[in-house]
């Protein structure tokens, strides 16, 4: 089926289980037996020096005993034994997969359980022997029957999707709630990869890519060693195959991403969204959540629209279920022809309620079977209905069976996505599992119904959605970008890079080299002199030490001015009184640089001040903030929102991986609630909201050829009605110590 690495084990024809006892508390007892009572289709050998025989089957004192030829060895001996286990497995010469279940290794933190993790690695290696866990419950198949998994009441369903997990126990647990659908849910493989010794979550993303029997991709992560390469494979699988992820734990991004806004809005959990949807993942909230969606995936046709219409017999559950729908973007009511509300009305009982508002229908509990089936085929008829939700809890002289027939037949004639919500309880059991069969997902409560509709429709967006021209995006890694060195003329930002054929490394910008070298972070003059080498529109500014240096400089940019302190220890230039805006004359320009150096002085006298910068005082436009801060898995991460005093307040931010392109970075300002001060509002002009995309895409490259930064403020960019004002720009820098890549496996 695949010549990935991975299929010797997950398409192993005989497995030796290393540690087989006749104890069933033992974990690899409870594996033997599993294998056996769920028919793997291949040999199972069990190896136990103590035993001749295990459940029937001949036990072998070494895997080096056994006569015939072994594809997987499951281990689940105590860790100190496992490196002679793999010895042997790498004797025998026909060993092409390992399963080791033991703990005690590097989750342990101990240096001895480290240790030995590093010595099966590299006996595994060197013998060509692919190694899962340890610390793990495996893998499963049910094609061949294969299961080293000893969660309880797991069995092996088969359907088409394809599990991961960090967790045995989630994954474990996913399994349960698939299994316990009205209809049980199906899956092709499952992988619990452990410590990931070797084989990564990554690695059995790659082998589902290449498997034609899984179709949905559903997953349980806390975390992701190499983030850029997660999304470059998840930009190429989501195409073609949908990835759901449960995503769980939040964490700092990193300990010097505390000195700017930008570091003190962003956090890893906010990065990870903003990774997951550039890549076409879907992120989910709950298990529940996440086990709805891949059941609607499974069993529904793909929608091709964001239209849904809602049709109930109860007003309550409706209204939740329209809640649902109306509080995420992607979707819409549908907007229903008036001949198909004429032809709803006359079918209803008198007190239905049609379209009101447009797409949403109250059929009333005086709606028999009939009636729910013919509403549910007029509005599917509807060319302007692209899915829909049934909400019914029929009463009790109405049988849910009639109902349930009605509706599937009704659904049946169309290839449009049908979500039922019989609400929960075993009078519903029938009934639901009577819809599931025929291709009908059902969930006990109308939230449930509605968020599974709604992931399923972006699910099928994307795998609608040709990528963009430069949408290697996240495949790039850090300096590894095909453009110019930066260059004072370059008209403006170069578009997103591509990615394996990018140039060599360039060396980062002189500014940066000489303040890592000097170990302080840039000056605000040199940030401005970075941002103009790579293309930004900046503002005239001079960087004076004199108060004749400075009315020179107010004098040659006109007035009004600012004044801004300059010095390597201040970076809040406002909390030690360092800055003075609308300078309207040569006397306030006097004045206001006086008092600067002296509040200065007082509030920070241990400072040096490099001067004062001079540059003009604009107004006009919107003020928003852009920044640039380096996470730890993702590398550079652009943000984009409401700019000034009150950023860190309203919060109302959105981020990107760099690089990205220009139109994406239009959708990321469309994203915030400033987007609509930009569009225009109550009359006022609309903004140019061009050059603020070319800007997001211009930090993002800078963030990207220069590692040394950890992060970019600049705030507040104020944007005018044509171009923009950088006004204020910070660049902190990482510690000498910290300069080596995070991210992009370069």
């Amino acid at each position: 089926m695949t010549t990935h690495s991975l299929g010797a084990i997950f398409d192993a024809r005989s497995v030796a289980v290393v540690g087989a006892s006749r104890d069933p508390n033992k974990a690899a007892h409870q594996i033997l037996k599993s294998l056996l009572e769920e028919g793997f289709t291949g040999k199972v050998f069990p190896v136990n020096p103590r035993e001749t025989e295990i459940l029937g089957q001949r036990c072998y004192s070494s895997v080096l005993e056994i006569p015939e030829p072994v594809d997987l060895i499951v281990v689940g001996v105590p860790a100190v034994h496992v490196p002679g286990v793999m010895r042997e497995a790498a004797q025998r010469g026909d060993v092409r997969g390992a399963v080791i279940i033991s703990a005690g290794f590097a989750e342990t933190g101990r240096p001895e359980g480290i240790a030995l993790q590093q010595e099966v690695v590299a006996i595994a290696r060197q013998a060509g022997i692919r190694v899962i866990g340890p610390n793990c419950i495996g893998v499963m198949n049910t094609r061949n029957r294969l299961t080293t998994s000893f969660s309880p009441g797991v069995k092996l369903a088969p359907g088409s999707i394809g599990f991961f997990t960090q967790s045995g126990a989630a994954g474990g647990s996913l399994l349960l709630l698939a299994g316990e659908q009205p209809v049980p849910l199906g899956f092709s493989k499952f992988a619990h990869v452990g410590n990931m010794s070797d084989v990564t979550n990554l690695e059995v993303l790659e082998y589902y890519e290449t498997d034609p029997t899984v179709k949905v991709i559903v997953g349980y992560m806390e975390g992701v060693r190499d983030g850029r390469r997660l999304m470059a494979l998840a930009d190429r699988i989501t195409r073609k195959k949908p990835i759901l992820l449960l995503k769980v734990g939040r964490t700092a991004v990193g300990a010097q991403a505390t000195l700017s806004h930008t570091g003190a809005l962003a956090g890893s959990d906010d990065v990870y969204d903003a990774a997951f949807a550039q890549c076409g993942i879907l992120r989910v909230n709950t298990m529940e959540e996440l086990v709805d969606a891949a059941k609607a995936l499974t069993l529904c046709p793909l929608p091709r629209g964001n239209r849904i219409a809602i049709l109930t017999e109860a007003g309550g559950p409706g209204i939740i279920a329209m809640d649902e729908v109306g509080s995420d973007p992607a979707v819409t009511l549908a907007p229903m022809t008036p001949e198909t509300q004429e032809a709803l009305t006359r079918i209803l009982p008198p007190m239905a309620s049609v379209c009101k508002p447009n797409g949403y229908v109250d059929l009333t509990a005086a709606a028999m079977a009939r009636e729910h089936g013919e509403a549910l085929r007029l509005a599917l008829a509807d060319p302007n209905v692209d899915a829909a939700i049934l909400i019914s809890l029929p009463p009790t002289f109405l049988p849910a069976e009639q109902v349930a027939e009605a509706v599937a037949a009704a659904a049946a004639g169309h290839r449009k996505p049908v979500v039922a919500c019989f609400m929960t309880g075993e009078c519903m059991a029938p009934a639901r599992r009577y819809l599931e069969e025929r291709g009908i997902p059902t969930f006990e409560t109308p939230d449930r119904a509605a968020r599974a509709l709604i992931n399923l429709i972006k699910a099928a967006a994307r795998l609608q959605t040709a990528p963009e021209p430069a949408e290697e995006v996240a495949a790039a890694g850090e300096q590894r970008v095909a453009v110019a060195a930066p260059a004072g003329d370059r008209p403006g930002p170069a578009p997103a890079p591509p990615g394996p054929e990018a140039e060599e490394p360039a060396p980062v910008h002189p500014a940066i080299a000489a303040a890592a070298t000097a170990g302080r972070h840039l000056l605000e003059p040199e940030a401005i002199g970075l941002l103009a080498d790579y293309g930004v529109p900046t503002l005239p500014a001079r960087w004076v030490r004199t108060p004749e240096e400075a009315l020179a400089a107010a004098d040659e940019l006109g007035y009004p001015v600012v004044l801004k302190v300059v010095s390597p220890q201040i970076l809040h230039k406002s909390d030690v009184g360092g800055v003075k805006l609308n300078l309207r004359d040569r006397d306030a320009v006097a004045r206001a640089y006086h008092d600067l150096m002296a509040r200065v002085r007082s509030a920070a006298p241990a400072a040096e001040i490099a001067g004062v910068l001079v540059t003009p005082f604009v107004t006009g436009g919107t003020e928003t903030i852009v920044g640039l801060v380096r996470d730890p898995q993702f590398g550079p991460v652009v943000m984009f929102g409401l700019g000034g005093i009150y950023a860190e307040v309203f919060r109302d931010v959105r981020f990107r991986v760099a690089p990205f392109s220009r139109e994406e970075a239009l959708r990321m300002i469309g994203e915030t609630r400033v987007s609509a001060l930009l569009r225009g509002f109550r009359g006022s002009p609309p903004l140019d909201v061009e050059a603020l995309a070319d800007l997001l895409v211009a930090v993002g490259e800078i963030g990207l050829r220069n590692p040394p930064i950890a992060e970019m403020d600049l705030n507040p960019v104020r944007v005018l009605e044509r171009g923009l004002a950088v006004l204020d720009a910070r660049v902190v820098l990482r510690p000498a110590r910290d300069t080596r890549h995070l991210d992009g496996g370069h």
